[in-house]
């Protein structure tokens, strides 16, 4: 398939990556070139520096031919409307759009839009992590497999700040679950006895 990645940060370069691997045919669309070095030397798609926004960056990334377009920028409202153009200008048959905020992404499912949301998707595992017996969750992104695991914190954190409890090597300190309501980790935050820490860590 030809697949357009508007985006080349991180989540972009590691689904550009994945899907070049996979043998399609994968362009790169970013403002900021120096972005690319994030692909690799391995890379063997394509990369355009300019605009999303531009129909002539588009076509130049074969939007004409295209038969998916992610659209996976940190601004909602870029993704949005390059949706928008691929789907309603170009015909392109799949347009992914990556939305933040849960209820702008539900309006724009509801305008026919393929979202992902990912704060949606973080409460949903968070939610599984306290409901499950297991102890701890993984979860493929990118190239990484992570581990989402709660734990009871050591006596030395109890009263400590995030911000001066240093986890181990590929891990940090994801939220705090105090009774059930899970917080997300912040420098400020403090850790209570009876507390469960959510750590995030490489496999």
């Amino acid at each position: 398939m030809h697949i357009i990645v508007i985006g080349c940060n991180k989540v972009g370069s590691n689904l550009a990556k994945a899907l070049s691997e996979e043998g399609h045919d994968v362009v790169v669309i970013d403002s900021n070139p120096e972005n690319f070095d994030q692909l690799g030397s391995g890379f063997n798609g394509i990369t355009i520096s300019g605009v999303p926004l531009d129909e002539d960056i588009l076509r130049s990334a074969g939007i004409e031919r295209a038969n998916v377009l992610a659209a996976v920028t940190p601004d909602d409202n870029m993704n949005v409307v390059v949706s928008q153009i691929a789907r309603d200008i170009f015909n392109v048959p799949r347009a992914i759009t990556r939305v933040y905020d849960p209820e702008r992404s539900l309006v724009f499912q509801q305008m026919g839009f393929t979202t992902i949301c990912p704060t949606n998707l973080v409460v949903a595992q968070v939610k599984n992590i306290i409901s499950q017996s297991s102890s701890s969750i993984w979860q493929s992104f990118g190239n990484k497999d992570v581990s989402l695991r709660y734990t009871a914190p050591d006596k030395k954190f109890i009263g400590k700040f995030i911000k001066s409890i240093v986890p181990n090597y590929n891990s940090f300190i994801f939220g705090v679950i105090k009774g059930n309501e899970f917080i997300f980790a912040t420098p400020n935050l403090k850790v209570d006895d009876g507390d469960t820490m959510v750590v995030a860590e490489y496999l």
